[in-house]
Order: C-alpha cells, then structure tokens, then sequence
C-alpha cells in the first residue's frame, strides 16, 4: 500500500516555508536519487523534534513531471491556467513545502533539504508564512472554514490506493499566490465586508443565503462533488512584511479538473461575475505540481537509493 508524504493532509502548522527550485538540464538521475531522500530526512527530524509536527510535502512541476519521470504521466493534467489568460504563470520544477510548529526546526530542515538538492538545482524563491491569530487570514476572516475534516481530507486530496497503479497516494497540488489591498479593504465596515466574504467575520458561519450575493467568495470559492463532499484540501498561510501583506494558497486534490475548474469559477469565467473579493486582492501567480507517494519516489530513485 502506497505511503502518501506526511505533509499532505497534515494538520494546519504556525509557521511554513515555501522552496521553489530549477532543476539543472542533464541532472534527472540525481534529483530523482535525492527528492527520494527528503521523506526520510523529514520523517528523522520528525522523530527527533517530536514537539514541533514537523511535515514535508515534495511536489514536481508540471513542464519539468515529463523530463524526470517520462514513463509516468498523470492522468490528462490541464494546464492550471488554460483559457486564463491573465494569470500570471510561474514554472517552478521543484516544491519543496515544509511547515512546522517551531520556526527554528523548519530552519534546520529547510537548510538540510536543500544540501541534498544544491548541486543540482538552482534556487528560484525562498517565501515563509505564519499562522495568523487563530488562523485567520490577513482579512481577519477564518480561512478555509469548512475545509475537510478527519478522513476526508484523505478522500479529498490523495489519488485512491489502487494495486500496482504508479499514481497511488499522490495529489495534484495548486499554488496560488495573493496580494491584498488591505488599504481599500480596511475602509469597509464590517457589514461590508461580511457581504464581501458572505461569511460572519467573528465565527466563520456562512450567512444566510438571502443575505450573500451570488457572487460573494463563500458562494465562488466553494466546490463541491455531487454529494455535498469538498473537492479540494487546502493550507492557506499569510506572508507579509511592511510593505505587502498577502497569502500562499496550497491545494490538494485527487482531480486533476478541480483546482482549475475552481480558479475559473472564482475569476468568472463560467459566469458574469467573479468572486468579490478579488476587488481587494490581486492573483499574482500560479503553478501546478504533482506530489507523488514515498513509495513512487524511492522505486523511481532505484538501487542508488541506499548506497
């Protein structure tokens, strides 16, 4: 049975650190025999700073997925960003997401991952996040109030355990990045922007539906299957300093289909009327990566593995 990476459908974290890199042309071999190496490294340093629910996810990006695991595509993989032409597009080869309730344990992780990988990769961006009072967004709204729960986040995020089936306990996983305007945001009144979220500011409840507009971000920003079952599972962490406050959106599906039908709904695509609280934040860019399991991982790495 296929072991999914820790980091998927962890519990939310207080801080996290985000690793973009550019694999070297003509290093597949290497970066295939070290990315095998980081859920050991993470499951080590798990053990030895118990205290700190230290979790790692690895996620490949989708132009680099064709170059260092030919023989292994996902299922048909749209791009995150078809027929969305004004999204800004980046294309990160390597995800590495490490979060962590010590900053100081993420340091040490992040410095360790990245001895593995550092001759063959070049570094794109470095980007940490926190927790944000009770986990809260840089709106003071509750973020991702009804993000699945105990096993279905499993069901949501991780590909079905099927025998022999290479795609097994991996996700697709979506990241977004938002700039706020917190300026413009912090003129509304409470009512406002509770009509702006169509959710209470203080508790996270969903207004009454005679009360949200059908394009307020509860109503856009939701996806569900036909059973009422919330497609995608997503970590969501402010990143700030004095100049820029905004967020890193993670998301985790089982559906390739999910995140890009989702970010089309919110951006109107699919209607007249894009999500209202993309009048206060700006999408600033995108990516789609693939976080396969442990198992997927280290067969790939092959018998260097544990030389």
């Amino acid at each position: 049975m296929a072991r999914e990476q820790s980091g998927i459908c962890a519990e939310a974290n207080l801080h996290c650190c985000y690793v973009l890199l550019n694999a070297l042309d003509g290093h597949e071999h290497y970066v295939r025999l070290q990315l095998a190496k980081v859920p050991m490294l993470a499951e080590r340093l798990s053990d030895q700073f118990s205290e700190a629910m230290l979790n790692v996810v690895v996620a490949i990006g989708q132009n680099y997925w064709p170059h260092l695991y030919p023989e292994h595509q996902p299922q048909p993989w749209p791009a995150f960003t078809d027929n969305l032409a004004d999204l800004p597009v980046v294309a990160p080869d390597l995800l590495i997401q490490i979060r962590a309730d010590r900053f100081d344990v993420i340091h040490i992780a992040t410095q360790q991952i990245y001895h593995l990988l550092q001759q063959h990769v070049d570094l794109y961006e470095q980007v940490h996040a926190f927790r944000y009072l009770d986990g809260r967004n840089l709106t003071g709204f509750h973020d991702t109030p009804d993000n699945p729960k105990g096993k279905l986040r499993r069901l949501c995020a991780l590909i079905s355990n099927e025998p022999k089936s290479p795609m097994s306990a991996g996700s697709y996983v979506y990241m977004l990045r938002y700039q706020y305007d917190l300026q413009r945001w912090q003129q509304l009144t409470m009512p406002e922007q509770e009509a702006v979220m169509g959710r209470n500011k203080l508790d996270g409840q969903l207004l009454p539906s005679a009360q949200r507009q059908a394009n307020s971000h509860a109503d856009k920003a939701a996806l569900e299957n036909e059973t009422g079952r919330k497609q995608i599972l997503w970590q969501n962490m402010p990143v700030a300093d004095i100049r820029s406050q905004g967020m890193i959106s993670i998301g985790f599906s089982a559906n390739a289909l999910d995140a890009p039908l989702w970010l089309a709904t919110r951006l109107g695509q699919h209607s007249d009327a894009a999500d209202l609280l993309l009048d206060y934040c700006q999408v600033e860019a995108g990516a789609a990566f693939f976080a396969p399991s442990i198992n997927f991982l280290e067969e790939q790495a092959g018998s260097d593995l544990f030389k």
